[in-house]
C-alpha cells in the first residue's frame, strides 16, 4: 500500500498562537485535574491518544501568527489538522470514526482542530533511524505494516509521538477531489 507523510505546504510554521502551553492555558479552568497532571496530560496529548473533547467549550477562540489562516483549507499544526469550515463540513463524515473535531475561532473566522486517535502498526524492521553526530535525529526510512493500515483512512505513529499524520490513497484523493490546498503528501513507500 502506498503511505504518504501529510505536510503542510511550503512550511510556514505555526501559523495559529495555539502550542501545548497555550492550549493548557486555556483549558485548564475545565477540568478539575491537578494542574502539574493536566499540563502532563496536554503535552502528551497526541502520544497518548487522550481525548479533550469533553472539557473543549463549544467554540474556543484562537489568536493567528499569520494571516495565512484565512486562506488555508487544511493545515498541520503540531499533532492536529486545522480545517476551514469549507473542509470540515466536507470531511467530517470520512474522519469522525477517527478522531475528534474541536471547534474554534480565529477572528470571527470558524475553523476545527481535528485530534486524530488512530495509529498505524509501524513495520520494525522498516523503520530505519537516522544519527547524527551520534544522536538521533529521524528516520532515514519509515513503513507500516500493511495489513494494519489498510482500511484506515488516516493514522500516526508511536514512534513519532503522535505528531506525524499519514495516509493512503484514499484520504489523498478525498482532498484533491476538492481541491483543498494547505497540505502535500510525501509518499514514504
Amino acid at each position: 500500500m502506498t503511505v504518504y507523510k501529510i505536510n503542510s505546504k511550503n512550511d510556514q510554521g505555526d501559523i495559529l498562537d495555539f502550542d501545548p502551553y497555550s492550549m493548557y492555558q486555556s483549558l485548564k479552568s475545565y477540568t478539575d485535574t491537578a494542574e502539574a497532571d493536566f499540563m502532563i496530560k496536554i503535552f502528551d496529548l497526541h502520544a497518548n491518544n487522550d481525548s479533550i473533547l469533553n472539557i473543549w467549550p463549544d467554540i474556543m477562540s484562537v489568536k493567528s501568527l499569520s494571516p495565512m489562516y484565512e486562506n488555508i483549507d487544511i493545515y498541520i499544526q503540531g499533532g492536529f489538522l486545522i480545517l476551514s469550515k469549507e473542509a470540515y463540513d466536507y470531511l467530517y463524515h470520512f474522519l469522525n470514526e477517527y478522531g475528534e473535531f474541536l471547534k474554534i475561532e480565529v477572528n470571527g473566522l470558524e475553523m476545527a482542530l481535528f485530534n486524530l486517535h488512530v495509529f498505524g502498526l509501524e513495520d520494525l524492521d522498516n523503520c530505519i533511524e537516522d544519527y547524527s553526530k551520534g544522536i538521533r535525529s529521524g528516520f532515514k526510512s519509515f513503513s507500516f505494516v500493511d495489513s494494519d493500515i489498510n482500511e484506515k483512512l488516516l493514522f500516526k505513529s508511536k514512534l513519532l509521538d503522535g505528531i506525524g499524520l499519514f495516509c493512503g490513497e484514499k484520504f489523498k484523493r478525498l482532498v484533491e477531489l476538492k481541491d483543498f490546498n494547505g497540505i502535500e503528501f510525501k509518499k514514504i513507500n
